[in-house]
């Protein structure tokens, strides 16, 4: 299933923001593929997207951020609400990601100390495989 998140506000260059997403399940995982950029325009619906998922009480649940450029502060907050609600709920949160635009700011910020950032998906459904 592939959504646009798209918002009708206008960006800088005239055009709608836009974010898609696309849900697909495994019999591990619940994987949330993304892609677009992230920013205040759409941290929210990505939000509630990411939500909707983790109350379906998936086995574990993974934001597949491979194909997002950009992230600003309100989609890093995103990302460590849904951490924190998941591990509430007893579910494991994995990210994906290797682009620059991403992992530069969860290194500087520290956040790669509390999400748990992999470079490929397989390695994201790997790491909450049971032994």
């Amino acid at each position: 299933m592939t959504e646009d998140l798209g918002t009708p506000a206008t960006t800088g260059a005239g055009r709608p923001p836009a974010l898609a997403v696309n849900v697909a399940t495994t019999p591990g995982a619940t994987i949330v593929s993304v892609s677009g950029d992230i920013d205040a325009a759409v941290s929210g619906l990505l939000r509630d997207r990411l939500a909707v998922e983790l109350g379906l009480g998936p086995k574990a649940l993974v934001a597949d951020l491979a194909e997002v450029p950009f992230c600003d502060s309100s989609g890093l907050a995103v990302l460590l609400e849904i951490r924190t609600r998941a591990e509430e709920s007893g579910i494991p949160f994995r990210v994906v990601t290797e682009q620059r635009g991403l992992l530069r700011p969860i290194s500087l910020l520290h956040l790669d100390t509390v999400l748990e950032v992999h470079p490929a998906l397989e390695s994201a459904l790997d790491s909450v495989r049971p032994a």
